[in-house]
């Protein structure tokens, strides 16, 4: 998977572009939770759709851990049976969030927020229900992390400007991206411009036919940046234990030792013969 000289070229023409045209834009403020409760209703849609629906959503419910244990068909009688693919990404979020308790004990991220930068990708990379959007989405406006979302209207709009081929998924594009921007500020305003573009473009209908979109496997995304899941201190403990294993061999002595008293038994009796 290559980004040509000629495709950079056309990015960078865009990101200069999107410069002139959109200024001064903030990232959003949202804790964990939220901004992954919004990287799933924005991805393929807007992030002003995707705050219409979050807003209407907390009107009718006291929080997002009371948006968590809804069923789906609350959420989407709020939200809409117009909004794209709803009962798809709805369930693909509650599955988000209920692992998000599961490993809290809550339904805040606070021990994701005290994990390296490692270990959080990955642990919203193995988050059940996930897509590549909205786990660069909290990696990077959350957490710090060098991410960029890209989601399948992204793809299909970059494919058109002729920035990347057309048959890349979101994970491989984020790839290509991420090697164009540096992490930090670079990144986050790449991704900003991008949103904002993305966001006054309208959803081609290839995107809305197209299958339901990609889920992120950590074994098989991002081709390019291999990550080796996070080991846990039992998993260290015993291979400790293993560079320690050659004590493991009083066994051996043993059997030595017994060789020794034998032979030793039998000289005497030799010799009491001879007398």
């Amino acid at each position: 998977m290559k980004h040509e000289p000629a495709q950079i070229k056309k990015l960078n023409s865009l990101i200069r572009r999107l410069k002139t045209k959109h200024k001064n834009i903030e990232p959003p403020a949202y804790e964990p939770t939220t901004q992954l409760i919004m990287a799933f209703l924005q991805a393929d849609a807007s992030h002003r759709k995707a705050e219409q629906a979050y807003d209407a959503l907390m009107e009718h419910m006291v929080d997002n851990n009371e948006l968590r244990v809804s069923h789906t068909r609350e959420i989407v009688a709020v939200v809409g049976e117009s909004y794209p693919r709803v009962h798809w990404r709805v369930e693909r979020m509650l599955e988000s969030l209920n692992e998000v308790y599961l490993r809290e004990h809550d339904h805040k991220m606070k021990k994701a927020a005290s994990l390296t930068k490692k270990e959080q990708r990955h642990y919203l990379d193995t988050l059940p229900g996930i897509t590549p959007y909205a786990s660069a989405s909290v990696m990077l406006l959350c957490f710090g992390g060098h991410a960029i979302p890209v989601d399948n209207k992204l793809v299909a709009l970059l494919a058109r400007e002729g920035a990347i081929d057309e048959d890349l998924t979101p994970a491989q594009v984020e790839t290509l991206l991420l090697r164009q921007f540096k992490t930090g500020d670079p990144s986050v305003d790449a991704h900003l411009l991008l949103q904002a573009w993305s966001d006054g473009c309208k959803t081609p209908a290839s995107v809305l036919d197209a299958p339901e979109p990609q889920l992120l496997a950590v074994e098989t995304s991002r081709e390019d940046q291999k990550r080796e899941p996070v080991k846990s201190k039992s998993a260290k403990k015993t291979k400790a234990e293993k560079k320690e294993s050659p004590k493991a061999k009083p066994a051996a002595k043993k059997t030595t030792v017994k060789k020794t008293t034998k032979k030793t038994t039998k000289k005497p009796a030799a010799r009491t013969k001879k007398k």
